[in-house]
């Protein structure tokens, strides 16, 4: 039997199996973080302001996310990198009260097993 299964009912899936996860917050300095947790303990999302040097007191918020969060919630649940992407940033926005979209996102450590195109964006 084949189910249709909504984008929000995708993302409420994710944002459970997310919060599950257990991560470890990390506090980096000047509002800056990391959340850290897996097998082995490393950072799966860093959270960083950048500051312009071209505009003068001009910041922008970065999220870092490793590429093994991306493809294990791709796999999970079946879905494109992209959508993966922008389901992790909801459940963040939503968990530590930030607006970051996908023009915010940096693979933190992306080794190639899944090329995602800047067209895919």
């Amino acid at each position: 039997m084949k189910y249709i299964i909504t984008e929000s009912k995708i993302n409420e899936f994710i944002s459970t199996y997310l919060n599950g996860q257990n991560f470890k917050y990390w506090d980096q300095g000047d509002d800056e973080f990391n959340l850290y947790g897996g097998v082995n303990g490393d950072d799966v999302i860093k959270y960083r302001v950048q500051y312009s040097s071209m505009v003068p007191d001009h910041s922008f918020e970065v999220i870092y996310i490793d590429d093994a969060l991306v493809t294990n919630v791709s796999r999970i649940f079946s879905i494109p990198l992209k959508d993966s992407i922008s389901a992790i940033i909801s459940w963040f926005n939503t968990k530590y009260e930030k607006n970051l979209n996908l023009d915010n996102f940096e693979w933190m450590n992306h080794d190639g097993e899944f090329d995602v195109e800047e067209e895919d964006f």
